[in-house]
């Protein structure tokens, strides 16, 4: 047997997340796990003929970035299939429109043109695309767009005519259809609305929008797992899989493909599926398991829907959606719970929050768990009756890393006192609540960079400081991004820092975002990834 080591990383940065060795120069890997970290006198003696030998060339070397709250699968999806309306490659509606155009002209007539990433508060004219205006990309074809939150969708006459939608239909519950101001559908629907065309609730198995195929979804998974790799992203957790996914990700995992570990949070329109499987959060291997069930609540944070307990700032009687009844998610959350599921529940509005938690602690009063870590995905308006709450139950917070920096222009619509305890990363750690980095991708850029640095300076893209009472330090930013999402999952004990015994996942940095400037953290570029000890990215 060949008792040299596989791999010795030498010269570098490294950055551990480990309170009892917090800086080393150099790494060694056996077997895909670490065998010793130290410094490079210490660990030469480890080389041996077959080892290979990195020098690492005085980079900065941090555990590998956990993406805890992302859409990998459909984020992939959508760029393969979808027209991208997103304001990077779009930045005006009429551009928009000609992207469209361009679609429509080579799909067959009365096939799906379908967009995603519109974001109207990123473009001049600060306003959703209206029926007509996609009426006038095309009348032979059914049109989608997708809305960056993916709260909104928007839609032109054929499209709500598949929805046998007219002006008379009541809203849904937990959404709304959006009228003009003759009462006439504007194409918009919010929330729940669009579940007849996703295929969600009751619309499950029933979408009018039609499922990628299996070779479809082969292919997103792959490219998102290569777009994760340049990123320095080495584990994600897929929020709301369905079968399809689940599929795609096991064909992945058995023929070799799949280069990131995945922990996968179930849909709960699969809830009865998943008990009645006997299915139990950690099922699976260190590349593919599962997590739990993940239901949704309230609206958006980016989209001005999430559900609040004062109006929004400028009106008297806007309190955001509530997208589910308490006493369905209180259900759901006592099945889940008692199955022995892990709970990740979306939820931005103070309002809502506060619903969420009744729910987590009915179910844990009336079947006790020690140690469940059920999950609140995003909790944005927090305040300091909410975190005391989370800390006494024990949850697990999950807030969006890069929103502040990403979306900040929408964040006076919270106004200025909810803007001191929004996405509240300091408080959080100053009260003992275990939270992880997330980026709700494609929602907000995927880039742990872009959160990090989000999380240090809390200030927008336009330079406007954001409840800057909650920045945090960056080498904190990079704990949340690594040792954060292993927690938030139960793999502490493998993974989110550069210990002995844990997997050994990479990233390395071409500068130490802890020494540099905070507003400079975007500016650092991911040289390479590692995942087992094997290359899956090195920048060319």
């Amino acid at each position: 047997m060949n008792c040299d080591v596989d791999v010795v990383i030498l010269g570098g940065n490294v950055v551990t997340i480990d309170p009892a060795n917090p800086r080393a120069q150099a790494i060694a890997v056996k077997f895909g796990r670490i065998v010793a970290v130290g410094r490079d006198d210490e660990l030469r003696p480890l080389i041996g003929a077959g080892t290979k030998v990195v020098d690492a060339r005085g980079m900065t070397i941090t555990p590998g970035f956990i993406d805890a709250h992302c859409h990998p699968m459909d984020a992939g999806r959508r760029s393969l299939l979808r027209v991208n309306c997103g304001p990077d490659v779009a930045p005006s509606i009429p551009e928009v429109k000609q992207a469209l155009i361009n679609r429509a002209q080579a799909t067959p007539p009365g096939t799906w043109v379908l967009g995603f990433g519109y974001d109207e508060a990123k473009l001049p004219e600060k306003r959703l695309l209206t029926r007509e205006e996609l009426d006038e990309i095309t009348t032979q074809h059914p049109v989608f767009i997708e809305h960056s939150s993916g709260h909104i969708g928007m839609l032109n006459t054929a499209g709500l005519e598949k929805g046998n939608l007219t002006r008379n239909s009541p809203d849904p519950a937990g959404g709304k259809y959006g009228r003009n101001s003759a009462g006439e559908l504007d194409g918009c629907v919010f929330e729940t609305g669009q579940d007849m065309f996703i295929g969600r609730g009751s619309y499950r198995g029933k979408a009018l929008i039609p499922d990628p195929t299996p070779e479809e979804d082969r292919k997103a998974l792959a490219l998102a797992s290569r777009e994760a790799a340049s990123l320095g992203i080495t584990s994600w957790h897929e929020m709301l899989a369905d079968p399809p996914m689940l599929r795609s990700y096991q064909e992945a995992r058995t023929h070799g493909e799949l280069n990131m570990r995945a922990t996968v949070y179930i849909h709960v329109d699969y809830l009865n599926e998943t008990t009645g499987a006997g299915l139990q959060s950690g099922f699976g291997d260190n590349m593919l398991r599962i997590g739990g069930i993940k239901l949704l609540g309230d609206g958006a944070l980016s989209g001005r829907t999430a559900f609040l307990s004062e109006p929004y700032a400028g009106t008297t009687d806007d309190y955001g959606v509530l997208g589910v009844s308490p006493v369905e998610m209180e259900e759901q959350v006592l099945a889940a719970h008692r199955a022995g599921l892990q709970i990740g529940i979306h939820a931005n509005g103070d309002r809502f929050l506060g619903m969420v938690m009744d729910a987590y602690e009915k179910a844990n009063t009336a079947f006790p768990r020690q140690d469940h870590r059920h999950r609140i995905e995003h909790c944005s308006v927090m305040n300091t009756q909410l975190l005391a709450r989370m800390k006494r139950l024990g949850l697990v917070g999950i807030p969006f890393g890069s929103y502040i920096y990403y979306h900040g222009e929408k964040m006076s619509s919270y106004g200025a006192k909810r803007l001191e305890t929004m996405l509240p990363h300091r408080s959080f750690l100053d009260s003992g609540i275990p939270i992880a980095g997330s980026s709700d991708y494609p929602c907000g850029p995927w880039n742990p960079l872009v959160g990090i640095r989000s999380c240090a300076t809390r200030k927008s893209r336009a330079g406007e400081g954001i409840g800057l009472g909650q920045r945090i330090t960056p080498e904190e930013a990079i704990r949340v991004y690594t040792m954060g999402g292993a927690y938030a999952s139960f793999e502490e004990r493998t993974k989110g820092s550069i210990e002995v015994g844990k997997l050994a996942d990479f990233t390395f940095l071409s500068e130490d975002p802890t020494t540099a400037d905070p507003e400079r953290i975007t500016d650092i570029s991911v040289v390479a990834t590692m995942v087992a000890g094997k290359l899956v990215y090195q920048k060319e």
